[in-house]
């Protein structure tokens, strides 16, 4: 029997055990990544309004020079032993964590797990930081995979866990905990965690202990932080019109493929273009580029910078509010994805902390935005409703970069509300099905069985770091194997 079989059989003296581990790493993993949440928006928040609305002339000149000075001493820390492993996004990392095993441990003496967990933990917080809170592009959600990962893993040691299955289950459930705390949607998180981890393979014991992580870090944001929802969006009626459902399966095989494309296309060139730059100066190279960008938009065709910097939860709250400005333009809007793709692209690959959940959720909810606009200027559809593709579009882009239909449409049914359900479970199942063989994580298993692995649709991130430096080792024997 492999390890989860033989979970089965678990005392229940065992199984107490693990739910004070995983009760433990659920309030460990909300504490640090509740902390990061209100550092990265108090900095990121604070820097890009004041560039937007101050007025001043010499504003987005300081954004510029604050962006390239985070870039800068990113790069410096990345040549630093121990660093190289929290640049990027960091789902990889926890993925390969979390998977690593030797065919015969006996042989092979060296410790499974290769991260030192608690620093990592720190390390990639503190990276995440000074990548995002300087205003650079990117998304919470990926880096706090990592941290919640390596937070689970840690505790498991502390608490001198010694099998397979109780430091698997603490580490998923520091991923559950950790999404849960962006997210405040505790089942979405659940779901993600394991369909990030397992690909096409539900294991529900694995899931029983996830949602227990995320009820805890829910509860814990409502009661000490208050109930605020990633997203609001207005009521809608639950009855929807046969135009509705063929325009929600246009945005699933019209925008968000194409949507994930050339998410893949542009980290794969902008990582060439960074990787010219000397290893020390590729940090500030990459946040020049990104900066360049964003003020080119803003001097252009007066674009707000947060549109393009940041983590994107501006733009859609505006999508969503009714009040939308320029944002009714669908050149304006596709303005927009073009941004935010390079700004992300060179964010990442430049060794940056940021995650690319938040971004596919954004280039989906505009590219909605902009098809409903598109088709009520060109077929003069002036009942579009531009709100239920926003909806539809974050969905099943969420579907199409990262692989996770289950957790899209629970995330949906939890933040926007069950009205919205019937089109995202139209839109995510198509989203699912036309993009089955596109992968952003290498570590990540999408494909069946019976068939070879497609080739990762994103490259690994352009290492910013010397090939000297290697992550340092914990010595952390994992028993059994998988």
């Amino acid at each position: 029997m492999d390890e989860e079989q033989r979970a089965l059989h678990d005392s229940w003296d065992t199984v107490a055990l693990t739910m004070a581990r995983v009760s433990l790493s659920a309030i460990v993993v909300w504490t640090v990544c509740s902390a990061l949440r209100y550092g990265v928006h108090a900095t990121s928040d604070g820097l890009l309004a004041f560039a937007s609305e101050s007025g001043a002339w010499w504003a987005p000149l300081m954004l510029l020079g604050v962006l390239v000075a985070g870039g800068l001493l990113r790069g410096l820390l990345n040549r630093r032993p121990g660093w190289s492993g929290v640049a990027s996004d960091g789902v990889d990392v926890a993925l390969h964590n979390y998977h690593i095993t030797y065919a015969n441990p006996a042989d092979d003496p060296r410790p499974r797990y290769a991260l030192p967990a608690f620093r990592t933990a720190l390390r990639k917080a503190t990276a995440t930081l000074l990548t995002l809170g300087t205003g650079a592009s990117g998304g919470l959600e990926g880096p706090v995979v990592l941290v919640g990962e390596s937070l689970g893993a840690g505790l498991a040691r502390l608490t001198r866990a010694r099998s397979e299955h109780t430091l698997r289950t603490c580490q998923l459930a520091g991923i559950a905990a950790a999404v849960a705390t962006l997210l405040n949607a505790p089942f979405a998180a659940a779901l993600f965690a394991i369909e990030v981890v397992y690909g096409n393979r539900i294991v529900y014991r694995k899931l029983a202990y996830c949602l227990f992580a995320g009820i805890i870090a829910y509860v814990l944001n409502n009661r000490f932080l208050g109930f605020r929802p990633i997203f609001v969006a207005p009521p809608h009626g639950h009855t929807y019109t046969l135009a509705e459902y063929a325009l929600t399966a246009l945005v699933a095989v019209a925008v968000s493929a194409p949507v994930a494309l050339a998410f893949g296309l542009t980290m794969r060139h902008t990582g060439q273009l960074v990787q010219r730059a000397h290893p020390v100066l590729r940090g500030a190279t990459g946040a020049l580029a990104t900066a360049l960008v964003a003020l080119g938009l803003f001097y252009a065709v007066d674009m707000d910078p947060r549109h393009v910097l940041g983590m994107g939860e501006h733009t859609i709250s505006e999508l969503l509010s009714g009040e939308h400005g320029r944002l009714s333009l669908w050149w304006f809007l596709v303005l927009i994805v073009v941004g935010k793709l390079l700004t992300t692209g060179f964010t990442i690959q430049s060794g940056g902390s940021a995650g690319m959940l938040i971004p596919s959720m954004v280039l989906g909810g505009v590219s909605g935005a902009a098809t409903a606009r598109l088709l009520a200027s060109a077929l003069g559809l002036a009942s579009v409703d531009v709100r239920l593709f926003v909806v539809v579009g974050i969905a099943s882009a969420l579907v199409a970069v990262v692989g996770v239909p289950l957790a899209a449409i629970a995330l949906v049914l939890e933040v926007f509300g069950s009205e919205y359900g019937p089109p995202a479970v139209l839109a995510c199942g198509l989203t699912y099905v036309l993009t089955l063989r596109l992968t952003i994580y290498k570590e990540q298993p999408r494909e069946s069985a019976d068939r070879p692995a497609s080739p990762p649709l994103l490259p690994p991130p352009s290492p910013s770091w010397s090939g000297s430096d290697q992550p340092e080792v914990e010595a952390y024997p994992r028993t059994g194997r998988r």
